[in-house]
Formats: C-alpha cells, structure tokens, sequence
C-alpha cells in the first residue's frame, strides 16, 4: 500500500483520477502533502493564523465539491495556491461591503500590491525554474522528485530502481549547478512555490 501511495502523490494524473472518482484515501494524502505549505501562504496573505487556515481548509473543501468537474491544466499544488488566492479576495470583498472609503481605498493598493508581488515572483520562478530545466535530464527529474515533490532518497531510489547514493550525487550536482547562477535570495523558490515543471516514472 506505501508503494502504491508513493506512486499517486507523484504521478498527478493518477492521483486526479482517483480524486474525481470520490477516493477518499487519495484525497487523505494530497491534504497531508499539501495542508501546511498552503496555510503558510494563506498566512503571508492574512496575517492571521486562524483566517489562514480556514482558507487552506476551504481550498481543499472546494476541490472535493467540484471533483466531478475538476479540470487541472497546471500542478494540483499551483491549483490549490491560487483557489487560496481567490478565497482571500473573495472574503476581503465581503468585509468591505459595509466599510468606508479609506478602507475600500486600502483594499485597492492591498490588490494592487499583491498583483504585483505575484507577477515578480512569476518573473523569479521563470528564472530558477529555466536553471533547473537546463540540468542534465536524469539531475533534472531526481531534483524535482526531492525538492518539488517532498519525496525521499529512499523513495527516488525504489520508483528509479537506483541507489540511494546516486541519487544523493545527482541532487548535490543539480544544487551546485544551480546556486553557481542564481542568487541566494531565490533559493527558497526552489522549494515553496509550485513548479510547472512536470515528470513521471519512465516507462
């Protein structure tokens, strides 16, 4: 059973389908995988720990409703960050219906603000994520495995069949690689923020 679920949480399509099939075991493990990040970037939009995770909890609670419908053309955990995103606008728009002026005036630069962080760090993500593409194919999908995926040496090395001191090789290669032309500061991006980048198990 722990090999089968490894193999759902990395291959996204399997796990989708189960998600879209009512599998609420599958649904189990994307929300253990996924619950905190997301309550640390709903934090970071609210500054309220408690409104944080009701959103993280909502952003689940809305993928299991529209299972049935779920169309995902980007990574579930991109999905999930921006159905978080849009709770956070949807519920500031409520609390304003009845306040005045100035706090509609703060709600606009707040908006402004946050568009404009998000296409930065869009810009930044582009970048690291143009180093990571340009690593060796077999560095590339062992880095993504880790460092995207939160998967384990020991987990890379049995869905690869290789040891786990290759795989320990190639991520500290991909990782040397890939500090040598990025700043320090767009380190963390390697590990918070979703990834467009897409592998599976070789066939």
């Amino acid at each position: 059973m722990h090999e089968e679920f490894d193999r759902i949480i990395y291959d996204e399509d399997v796990m989708l389908d189960r998600i879209r099939v009512g599998d609420k075991q599958t649904y189990r493990l994307l929300f253990e995988n996924y619950y905190k990040v997301l309550i640390l970037y709903a934090s970071s939009l609210t500054k309220n720990e408690t409104k944080a995770e009701d959103l993280a909890q909502n952003a689940f609670i809305n993928l299991w409703t529209k299972r049935d419908t779920l169309e995902i053309r980007t990574s579930v955990k991109s999905y999930l960050y921006k159905s978080v995103y849009n709770l956070f606008i949807n519920d500031y728009r409520k609390e304003l219906r009845n306040n005045n002026v100035l706090d509609k005036i703060h709600y606009e630069v707040l908006l402004q603000s946050l568009e404009e962080e998000e296409q930065s760090i869009k810009i930044k993500l582009d970048w690291v994520n143009k180093e990571i593409d340009s690593l060796p194919p077999k560095s590339k999908e062992i880095f993504i495995m880790n460092k995207r995926r939160g998967l384990t040496y020991k987990e890379i090395s049995k869905i690869l069949d290789i040891s786990e001191n290759t795989v320990e090789s190639h991520i500290s290669r991909a990782l040397k690689r890939i500090r040598q032309n990025i700043p320090k500061s767009l380190l963390f991006l390697l590990f918070s923020v979703p990834s467009s980048f897409k592998t599976g198990p070789k066939s």
